[in-house]
């Protein structure tokens, strides 16, 4: 409890140690050497001994055993017979050669920034003068300061673990910045993290890519998965067509293609684990996440990276970690982003006035054979025409748009501690502005971390509580827009919006709504969520190389909806009720815990890394929605205001609980840094899969061959890194509704005469469900090889993978008798592979200069199929087949539904093939499957003619930095990927004459015989089915990064007070050029933005 207070009190009053804090120290360790010494000294007090070799014999016998001793006087035991002293900068204690007693000289003060390649000051570098001991220690900012004699022919040496070391000969400067570079000789100071534990990089058998949090802000300033996207081709953001920008739909994600079966999932089926601080969270968590707050993302891929998750792991695995407190003085930090976003719409070429009225002409629109309604219909061109002739052409897509979209971020942190107690205090702000009038996100965010080292134990608590408003356009879809006739005028003779367009005045003819109408009613059309979320774990340091940690997360959410129309919404301008309220509600409750013991020892050329992980987590839901009608005034806008349910509907609800368990074990061997070894295994128990499959067991080895470390090796000029890796195990998937496994009843007192038994309400059998249904197994394979060439001036990686995604979910037909019309079983069977790789180069790298010119290129070549056609799958081919065959489902009709074929990939484009449009008739002619001309559509000619997979795609981009400037460039492009343009069947063909459409609908099309044309007879209204004239080829290229930053010198800066200051300027979706025209975002557009960011420490 004492304990307890004194952690507390020292948060609320921002106490913290001085730089020179007093460290005591229990010391009996006997004789030993003076690196286990410097270790234990590391262990108690938490401060790192720093020292030449050239000074000290780390394997030099020592006496040890001094009881209860200050960390200064042991320093001083030690090292007096030695020549050497020290000096006690923060958490370092650097080791020097004692001063000599000379005459005195004229001296000379030498100062100077030490920063990494990517531009971040370097805290704890040493720096000393060459053949003498003079030195100093970079502070937090990476700032120096060092006097010394003047003299000629001095050098400084930079040196840092995991840095190349840095010679410097000093001209008579007063100032030496310095740049140092990644040391391929030391990675095994760089680590990977898994999210249960940290694995050496050089020793570490999986295939993964890791990405600081600086250089995913240098990309973007928005979510932190879209600009992941850009950084590695593996991990896919999937194009919403229709979506686009709206800031509240979350995007979906791949990593290495899907290997799902779409239509078998209420959620994404695809969508990778993503882990945050070593806990499971939504792709929303991590969509909603300030940048700012992130340390690194880690992205898994192969069977050695992601078979620690098990069951969870068969679409990849994306570790998030958190920026942690650090220690030193009270530091505040503070980020400014504003956006300014301008909507995308040269995707749309539609008809002006002129042309649309010309095109109703052609399409025979006022035509009758009737001579008096002839005559009717000719009065209405002729007042259309009237008033193009006046000048009326309303651009009805600038009417929902904003001219421009201004959101801002802010990002406040405090921070600061000791050894013994860190502490961070942090709050944020997100307006994301909608490029669509009154849309937008908001997001408000606080959090606190405290940590404190009592002996060998560590204690973190984080708590976090988030606040999320997402506001929909009351403007309603953009597409309604698209359609409006520009003859049209939205605001009458006195500028008020007019409520119709057009009002029927010919028989067949239907009421025009005017859609901005609706804009001036008090609407509400939101969503919002609370979330608490409270981590807290507990680490013990046993012995050297021994831990135990144990984390606990609780999480609680709230989400709502609210979907508020007046009853003078054009909604209701033909049905019988007016005004509705949609509501709805759900609670989340998720707890999950986790145990991970580590142990980690080297011995002679051995190097041995066990990790022990148990989990468990529950996630319990519980939803309802509910919506009202009858809401005679727009400021009775209670839902409880309504009069009746719609159609005489009653709320519905929900209530799901899933349980996980796992165990898993993971031994990491390597031999002599040459050779290398993962095993992995992991067994879980979930409550989706069916009683008699609860249980699933999982494993993974992986193998690598550090080339560069044999002997003969060592010597080469050109090769500094080359490891061959391999991997093979398999993972499982659980993405899907957690009750399909059981037999499921609903409760009905609605049906005529209601099921009831003496007054009591009867149930009826929903689902059937199926005991046996057992976890979705992914089979893992993989060779990779990673490589730095020429002093790591080339560097990169090169993966061929293969995974076989077995016991897919699949609908399995029943016969009518049985009362369902399916059940899910484990039948389906995928197959993925492919190759990714990344090459990065430095063009120009002159630290002396501080100049560096990088060039980088990424791709990836994914192949998919289908390796298994059952009943099941023909069954639902034929399934679809009815779908399109259903003269009533016009909405499903004209787009490419479905289908699979064995050896074909599952993201093929199935359409009937067509030899194009007949020159004499207008009509279309196709080929059959036995290759007969037939100008009838037909399911039965389906044929897979084209597949939405590219043959490549990736990345390419440049990095130029020139002292505190930096300029990156991020470029991605795909190539040989088919597409269906719903476009050319939406807005050329498929065309409602009475609504606005593309322009090739008038120029494009068939007019008379003899006409070579792409398109079909003008005046011919039939629905055009998927047919092969609408696959075309999309190669595009697409701007999707460009910014700028500059880092201001830290001696201007302490004048003001400040540590640090950054400005940056960031345009994202600048420009892309594809080699298909069609509409892209046709519910919400796409946006082009640009920001500007400020970044300031103090």
């Amino acid at each position: 409890m004492r304990l307890t207070i004194v952690f507390l009190f020292c948060f609320m009053l921002g106490g913290n140690a001085t730089i020179m804090a007093q460290y005591r120290l229990n010391m009996k360790m006997g004789e030993t050497t003076f690196e286990e010494l410097f270790q234990e000294i590391r262990k108690q007090t938490g401060c790192i001994v720093m020292y030449n070799n050239d000074m000290l014999n780390k394997n030099e016998k020592v006496d040890a055993n001094f009881g209860k001793i200050e960390l200064e006087e042991l320093l001083e035991k030690i090292l007096s017979d030695k020549g050497l002293t020290f000096e006690i900068n923060r958490e370092f204690v650097i080791l020097m050669k004692a001063p000599q007693k000379r005459e005195e000289q004229k001296k000379v003060t030498i100062t100077g920034i030490v920063k990494d390649k990517q531009g971040e000051s370097l805290i704890g570098v040493t720096v000393l003068v060459k053949g003498t001991s003079i030195g100093a220690v970079t502070d937090s900012l990476g700032r120096y300061k060092i006097t010394l004699p003047e003299q000629q022919d001095l050098v400084l040496i930079f040196s840092f673990i995991g840095m190349q070391s840095k010679e410097v000969k000093i001209n008579n400067q007063k100032e030496i910045n310095v740049t140092l570079e990644e040391d391929i000789e030391t990675l095994e100071e760089v680590v990977v993290s898994t999210g249960y534990y940290n694995r050496k990089k050089e020793s570490y058998t999986g295939a993964t890519t890791s990405f600081a949090g600086d250089k995913l802000r240098m990309v973007s300033s928005g979510n932190v998965l879209s600009t992941l996207s850009v950084l590695d081709p593996s991990f896919k953001l999937l194009d919403n067509i229709e979506m686009g920008s709206d800031p509240n739909t979350i995007p979906e994600f791949t990593i290495r293609g899907g290997g799902s079966l779409q239509s078998e999932y209420e959620n994404s089926p695809n969508m990778p684990t993503f882990i945050l601080d070593g806990f499971e969270v939504n792709a929303e968590k991590i969509f909603d996440l300030d940048p700012n707050r992130v340390a690194s993302i880690t992205i898994l891929k192969d069977a050695a990276a992601t078979a620690i998750y098990g069951s969870r792991a068969s679409n990849g695995v994306v570790v998030v970690e958190t920026v942690e407190p650090q220690a030193g003085k009270l530091r505040l930090n503070y980020t400014f982003s504003g956006d300014f976003s301008f909507a995308d719409l040269s995707v749309y070429d539609l008809m002006n006035a002129t042309e649309k009225l010309e095109y109703e002409r052609l399409a025979k629109l006022y035509t009758h054979s009737n001579i008096e309604m002839g005559d009717r219909y000719t009065d209405l061109y002729n007042q259309r025409l009237k008033w193009v002739q006046e000048g009326i052409d309303t651009d009805w897509l600038s009417k929902p748009i904003k001219d421009l979209g201004f959101g801002h971020k802010h990002f406040l942190l405090i921070e600061g501690g000791d050894s013994s107690i860190r502490y961070a205090l942090s709050v944020n702000y997100n307006k994301t502005d909608g490029v669509m009038k009154k849309s937008g996100r908001r997001t408000v965010g606080i959090g606190s971390t405290l940590q404190y080292n009592y002996k060998n134990l560590r204690f973190i608590n984080d708590l976090t509580y988030s606040n999320v408003k997402g506001t929909n356009s009351p403007y309603g879809s953009f597409t309604t827009y698209t359609y409006q006739n520009p003859y049209f005028h939205p605001y009458d003779e006195n500028g008020n919006v007019k409520q119709y367009l057009y009002e029927p005045t010919l028989d067949g003819d239907v009421l025009v709504t005017n859609p901005l109408y609706n804009a001036a009613k008090k609407t509400r059309n939101e969503s919002t969520y609370s979330e608490f979320n409270n981590n807290f774990s507990i680490e013990w340091n046993i012995m050297e190389g021994m831990t135990l940690r144990g984390k606990f997360s609780l999480n609680s959410k709230q989400e709502s909806t609210d979907d508020f129309k007046p009853a003078t919404h054009t909604d209701f301008a033909t049905t019988q009720y007016k005004g509705s309220y949609q509501k709805g509600e759900q609670k989340t409750f998720t707890y999950d815990a986790n145990i991970v013991f580590n142990y980690a020892r080297s011995f002679i050329k051995h190097n041995i890394n066990l990790a022990a992980v148990w989990n468990v987590r529950e996630s319990n839901i519980d939803s309802y929605s509910v919506t009202a009608v009858n809401y005679p005034n727009e400021q009775m806008d209670h839902f409880g205001m309504g009069t009746a349910f719609q159609d005489g509907a009653k709320p519905v609800g929900d209530y799901e609980v899933s349980r996980l368990m796992g165990f898993a074990g993971n031994v990491n061997y390597g031999w002599d840094n040459r050779y290398l070894l993962d095993l992995s295994i992991r067994t879980d128990g979930s409550s989706v899969y069916g009683a008699n499959q609860r249980w699933g067991t999982f494993g993974s080895i992986g193998i690598a061959w550090n080339i560069h470390r044999e002997k003969w090796f060592e010597n080469s000029r050109i090769v500094n890194n080359l490891k061959l890796r391999g991997s093979i195990g398999s993972t499982g998937g659980q993405n899907f509704y957690p009750f399909q496994s059981i037999r499921m009843f609903s409760y009905k007192d609605d049906l005529v005469d209601g099921i009831t038994y003496n007054g009591s309400i009867g149930a009826l059998l929903k689902s059937y469900g199926n005991t046996d249904l057992k976890w979705q197994k992914n089979l893992k394979r993989n060779i990779g090889l990673d490589f730095a060439l020429f002093t790591s001036r080339l560097s990169g990686y090169v993966n061929f993978y293969k995974e076989d995604s077995k016991a897919l979910l699949i609908d399995v037909l029943l016969a009518p008798s049985t009362g369902f019309d399916s059940y899910k079983d484990n039948l389906g069977e995928v197959e993925n592979q492919g190759i990714e790789t990344n090459i990065r180069g430095s063009v120009i790298r002159d630290t002396g200069k501080e100049l560096q010119w990088d060039l980088f290129v990424s791709l990836m070549s994914n192949r998919n199929r289908l390796l298994k056609l059952n009943d099941a799958l023909a069954a639902y081919n034929r399934m679809q087949d009815d779908k399109v065959n259903n003269a009533d489902d016009d909405q499903k009709s004209n787009r490419p539904v479905v289908r699979y074929q064995k050896g074909k990939s599952i993201n093929a484009i199935w359409a009937n093939e067509s030899l194009g449009i007949d020159p004499n008739s207008g009509q279309e002619i196709f080929l059959d499957q036995q290759g007969n001309k037939v100008d009838k559509w037909s399911t039965d000619n389906y044929k897979p003619l084209g597949c939405t997979d590219p043959d490549v795609e990736g990345s390419f981009g440049t990095m130029f930095m020139y002292k505190g400037f930096q300029l990156n460039a991020f470029f991605k492009y795909s190539i040989g990927g088919d597409i269906y343009n719903q476009t050319l069947v939406d807005k050329v063909e498929n065309v409602n004459p009475k609504n606005n459409a593309d322009r090739r609908v008038l120029y494009d099309r068939w007019k008379e015989a003899g006409d070579i044309a792409r398109f079909k007879a003008i005046d011919n209204t039939e629905t055009t089915m998927p047919t092969s004239r609408f696959i075309e080829k999309e190669n595009y290229v697409q701007l999707s990064s460009l910014s700028v930053s500059y880092r201001f010198p830290v001696e201007k800066l302490r004048r003001l007070g400040m540590e640090s200051l950054k400005v940056t300027a960031i345009g994202n979706d600048i420009f892309r050029a594809s080699t298909v025209k069609m509409e892209r975002g046709t519910v919400y557009p796409f946006a082009r933005t640009y920001t500007l960011s400020l970044q300031v420490t103090f």
